[in-house]
C-alpha cells in the first residue's frame, strides 16, 4: 500500500474506534532505549509473525469498552518520532529474534491531521519461517498473539510450528524429484523451470471450481495461443505452435500444491555453427522464456491462489552435452563472430535458487538476473 492508502486505513482504524484484536494492537509511546523497552517491542512484533501475522499502531492512547480495548480519539492521537527511532527498531528485531523475521515493514505515517506529530507502523505477516524466538538480553522464549495481548507460546505449540517447517521442506524436496513434470525428449534441446513455495497449501477443490477454469481461460501465459487441459495433479496448457516437447513449443503444468513447471522447446533460441558446437542465445532465453512467461504467469497465479512465502527456483537445461553459450546484443551479430565460452560436457545441468513469492512480485528484475548470472556460469561466462 503506498503512503497516502495506509495514512487513510489508520484514519479510519481509529475514527471508528476499532478494538484491539488477533491482529491489531495499539500502543501509546515506543521507545527502544532500555534493553526491557527492547524486549518488548520484540516480543509484540514475533507474536504475531508466529500466528496469523498483524499490526502495531504506535502512537494510539487506548480506551476500554466492555472489557475490549479501543482506540482513542484522533486528537489523542500522534508520537513524536525521530528519524533515528525506525531503524533501532529494525535492529533490535534483527539482533534479538532469531530466526530473523522474514517480511517486516515498519512505516512511519504523516497524517495530515496529527501534524507535526506521526504515527508509527510495524507490520509483519504470518511467518513462513515460525517460530521466532526473542534471545538476547538474558531473554529465551516465543510468543503468539492472543486477542489482546501477548501470550508466552506452550511446549506443543512451538512444537508445532517447528514440525510444520520441517514437513513444508520434506514436500518440496520430494516434489522436485517426482513431480509429474513429463518426461524430456531425446531430441532436441529444452529448458525446464519448476517453481514451489514452500508453505503452500492443498489448492485442489478451489482448482476444480467454476471460477479457477474462469481464470485460467482469461489468463494465457503471455497471452499466447492453446489450450487448459486437466491431468491428475492439475491443469496444463499446451500451446498451439508446434515442437519437440510433445509435440508442442512449450507446456505449463499448475499443480494442486501450489507448484508450476515450465518446459520449452529451446530451437528458435539455439543456432548451429559451421565447424563448431551450436550456441545457445542466453540473452534472448533467459528473457523471452524465463521473464515474459515464467516468472510474470507465476506473478498472476500466485496472486490468484494467494499464495506468498519463500520460493523455490529449480532451473535445468536437457540434452545440452556440447552445447555453447553467448549473450547477443547487436542484431546484425554474425554467428561466426562468436567466442569466448565453454561448451557443456554433461547431457543435463540443474541448479536450484531460492526467493519468494515478494519478491517475484516486487523485484522481478533482481530474481532474473540472479538466474540469468547463474546459467551463464555454467557455460563460464562471467557475469556483468
Amino acid at each position: 500500500m503506498s503512503d497516502d492508502e495506509l495514512c487513510d486505513w489508520a484514519k479510519s482504524l481509529i475514527e471508528r474506534r476499532a478494538p484491539e484484536s488477533s491482529y491489531l494492537d495499539y500502543k501509546e509511546t515506543i521507545s527502544t532505549q532500555t534493553n526491557t523497552n527492547k524486549i518488548e517491542v520484540a516480543k509484540d512484533v514475533s507474536s504475531f509473525a508466529n500466528e496469523k501475522g498483524g499490526v502495531l499502531l504506535y502512537g494510539v492512547p487506548e480506551d476500554e469498552e466492555n472489557g475490549v480495548p479501543v482506540a482513542r480519539p484522533l486528537s489523542d492521537c500522534g508520537i513524536t518520532i525521530s528519524p533515528q527511532i525506525p531503524i533501532s527498531i529494525e535492529n533490535t528485531l534483527q539482533d534479538i529474534i532469531e530466526p530473523p523475521l522474514p517480511e517486516l515493514e515498519i512505516r512511519v505515517l504523516n497524517l495530515p491531521l496529527l501534524r507535526p506529530k506521526q504515527l508509527l507502523m510495524i507490520y509483519h505477516p504470518e511467518s513462513w519461517d515460525k517460530p521466532h524466538m526473542v534471545q538476547g538480553y538474558q531473554h529465551g522464549r516465543y510468543y503468539r498473539r492472543g486477542n489482546f495481548r501477548t501470550i508466552i507460546m506452550e511446549q506443543r505449540q512451538i512444537e508445532a510450528a517447528y514440525a510444520t517447517r520441517r514437513t513444508a521442506m520434506d514436500h518440496m524436496n520430494v516434489f522436485l524429484e517426482r513431480g509429474d513434470f513429463r518426461p524430456i525428449p531425446s531430441n532436441g534441446q529444452f529448458l525446464r523451470i519448476v517453481l514451489l513455495s514452500r508453505f503452500t497449501l492443498v489448492r485442489k477443490q478451489e482448482m476444480f471450481e467454476r471460477q479457477f477454469r474462469e481464470w485460467l481461460n482469461a489468463n494465457s501465459p503471455g497471452a499466447r495461443r492453446g489450450e487448459w487441459v486437466a491431468f491428475l495433479e492439475g491443469w496444463s496448457f499446451r500451446s498451439y505452435p508446434s515442437g519437440r516437447f510433445h509435440g508442442k513449443e512449450y507446456e505449463i503444468r499448475l499443480f494442486h500444491n501450489g507448484g508450476i513447471c515450465l518446459t520449452h522447446d529451446l530451437k528458435h533460441f539455439v543456432e548451429s555453427r559451421t565447424g563448431a558446437p551450436p550456441f545457445l542465445i542466453l540473452n534472448q532465453a533467459q528473457e523471452h522464456i524465463i521473464k515474459r512467461l515464467a516468472l510474470l504467469y507465476a506473478i498472476k497465479y500466485f496472486e490468484y491462489l494467494r499464495i506468498s512465502g519463500p520460493l523455490t527456483f529449480q532451473l535445468s537445461l536437457h540434452n545440452v552435452n556440447g552445447l555453447d553459450a553467448n549473450v547477443i546484443t547487436d542484431p546484425s551479430f554474425h554467428i561466426e563472430a562468436h567466442s569466448g565460452t565453454v561448451p557443456l560436457e554433461r547431457d543435463t545441468i540443474s541448479f536450484v535458487e531460492e526467493s519468494s513469492v515478494d519478491e517475484l512480485q516486487l523485484s522481478q528484475d533482481t530474481v532474473l538476473k540472479r538466474i540469468g548470472d547463474r546459467l551463464a556460469s555454467a557455460f563460464g561466462i562471467s557475469p556483468e
